[in-house]
């Protein structure tokens, strides 16, 4: 899995949506965050989660490991994933060649960019995401990603100042869309975790 491309292979699940009276209680994002901001990558994050794919139960883990140059190196497993964090947002990285971006700005509803075999929009900038351990985030950001060959559909939720919470995959089976493959985020641990 690619982050996500964890697209890692990481629709809006159950994301805990809140309801009744009044505001959500819980994690608000700050004022004037960056595309990247929704995926910091910076050494020390690391992230695990719960997969399902194909039927399949697995845990995954991407550990930030490096920064050089404009390059930063995330190990997923056995695999070593590179993006480029611009400007723009964060794009996967091959080579010295800067690839699709994972999230890009402007952070708003709508906003499309092109991937390879396919087209990027954000969905939505108002989702809400709480962690097993309680931690409620609010303005999450949901990016999805539609390509061909085979069609499929790829909704990424990403956290503000957290990172990719939650992915689903589904790929076209005739008339319907069949999911084969979901993550979410079970642990995280942020660099100043470990001070």
């Amino acid at each position: 899995m690619r982050p996500l491309v964890l697209g890692i292979a990481l629709a809006s699940l159950a994301l805990g949506c809140a309801t009744g009276g009044g505001p959500p209680a819980g994690i608000m994002p700050r004022a004037n965050l960056t595309a990247a901001d929704y995926y910091p990558l910076a050494p020390g994050w690391k992230w695990a989660y719960d997969v399902e794919k194909d039927g399949v139960n697995i845990l995954a883990t991407y550990v930030v490991l490096e920064h050089s140059g404009d390059t930063t190196f995330v190990q997923a497993g056995d695999e070593r994933l590179a993006y480029a964090v611009t400007a723009n947002g964060v794009a996967q990285k091959e080579g010295d060649r800067v690839g699709d971006y994972v999230i890009k700005g402007p952070v708003q509803v709508g906003a499309e960019w092109p991937v390879e075999g396919g087209r990027a929009r954000i969905a939505s900038v108002t989702s809400d995401f709480k962690l097993d351990s309680g931690e409620h985030y609010l303005g999450c950001v949901i990016v999805e990603v539609t390509r061909t060959d085979p069609v499929r559909i790829t909704r990424t939720t990403f956290a503000p100042d957290l990172g990719p919470v939650m992915l689903e995959m589904q790929v076209q089976d005739g008339q319907k869309f069949v999911t084969v493959t979901r993550a979410r985020l079970r642990a995280v641990t942020r660099p100043t975790d470990t001070l």
